[in-house]
């Protein structure tokens, strides 16, 4: 967590982190938070997509 230079991951125990950035636990393709109970807080991108979205593809297949 210290060594990314975009500052993109923190840590902490999980009620100080969704304090700090709000309780959004899943974005497309991830399945729907009430499924997995995740321990994580994601910080959305302008272009993500709710999950159940099917609106996405795969852009480079090769990636995968």
């Amino acid at each position: 967590v210290e060594s990314c230079p975009l500052r993109a991951l923190d840590f902490g125990p999980i009620d100080e982190l969704r304090k700090k950035h709000g309780d959004l636990a899943a974005v497309a393709p991830l399945p729907r938070a009430h499924f997995t109970k995740p321990n994580i807080v994601i910080k959305p991108n302008a272009n993500s997509r709710p999950t159940g979205d099917t609106t996405g593809y795969l852009a480079n297949p090769k990636e995968v």
